[in-house]
């Protein structure tokens, strides 16, 4: 079976991209924890995102835990030496060959095609950042963005034990954007609009759709109760400066990175001039966690705890 049937190509190509990355010290593209202090180291922030995630699903010696869109297995790495047996699916080849390097269970899978073997084996799951990818710029031109967290819920649900725990963090606009402006590509909206901004990272880069507040938790009823919210948008402002800070310096001195931005360009050329478009020169991906001149972010991160009905 293709388990990564129907996954769009956009967001597999960014993750392939992202990879280079990984030579330049920035090992994850999500949030960290940084408890209110912006001096607090990269690394250990992410460290700390990895433990309170571990900690929302009640994460234990024994427990049996699903990552989805593991990454390198930063989260899994965690719950390894906790006692926890923990499984991980993506979409990339190189993170599954990077996790599988570390002894994890990583598998290429699309959430959509988790086999019914799976069912009711977990205690829980971390979706970190992958929920972003579940619907795309076409999926909200056709209306399915309910459709789709519906079924997310409901496949989560199936995943889980009684009485398990779902732990989700997802960015959401913070007013509504037209599908239909977004469709028409980055070269038809004005340089520097939120429009141009979303086309970027929604559309060309990235690959994905937000959703409104409260929607996932319409989305979630008979399938789950939301039990805890926190904003952490603040978390993923200075994350995300990091890795603009971090990148700009490894490309001007680091020859690994170079060696794997050539490599990207000879695969992909066009995608990996939008990437870093995108993540150094607009900084459309940083754009969205900066105050505008209306006082507010474009976006939330929303750090969510559901527990199964």
């Amino acid at each position: 079976m293709n388990y990564l049937q129907d996954t769009p190509k956009t967001v597999i190509r960014c993750y392939d991209l992202f990879d280079a990355a990984f030579s330049g010290g920035v090992e994850d593209f999500t949030d960290g924890k940084y408890f209110g202090d912006p001096t607090v180291p990269y690394m250990e922030a992410q460290a700390n995102q990895a433990e309170w995630l571990l900690d929302q699903i009640h994460c234990t010696k024994g427990s049996t835990i699903l990552d989805v869109g593991c990454g390198n297995g930063r989260i899994l790495a965690a719950a390894q030496k906790r006692g926890v047996q923990g499984v991980g699916i993506t979409i990339s080849k190189q993170q599954v060959k990077r996790a599988k390097g570390k002894g994890l269970g990583v598998h290429l899978m699309n959430y959509q095609h988790i086999p019914e073997e799976w069912d009711g084996r977990f205690d829980g799951i971390i979706a970190n950042g992958s929920v972003e990818h579940f619907v795309q710029v076409q999926d909200a031109l056709n209306g399915k963005q309910n459709d789709i967290y519906k079924e997310m819920f409901a496949i989560f649900q199936r995943l889980l034990k009684p009485g398990g725990y779902l732990a989700t963090t997802v960015l959401h606009f913070n007013q509504p954007i037209d599908p239909h402006r977004i469709i028409l590509g980055a070269r038809q909206q004005q340089r520097g609009s939120a429009q141009y901004h979303f086309t970027k990272i929604l559309l060309e880069d990235f690959g994905g759709w937000y959703p409104m507040r409260g929607q996932l938790q319409e989305c979630a009823q008979g399938y789950f109760t939301l039990e805890y919210g926190e904003d952490g948008t603040q978390d993923y402002h200075w994350t995300s400066e990091y890795w603009l800070a971090r990148m700009k310096q490894q490309i001007l001195s680091n020859p690994k990175v170079w060696l794997a931005l050539l490599g990207k360009f000879m695969s992909h050329p066009h995608a990996t001039a939008g990437m870093l478009n995108d993540l150094l020169f607009s900084q459309s991906w940083m754009w969205q966690f900066r105050v505008q001149e209306n006082g507010m972010m474009p976006t939330t991160l929303f750090r969510d705890t559901w527990r199964k009905a």
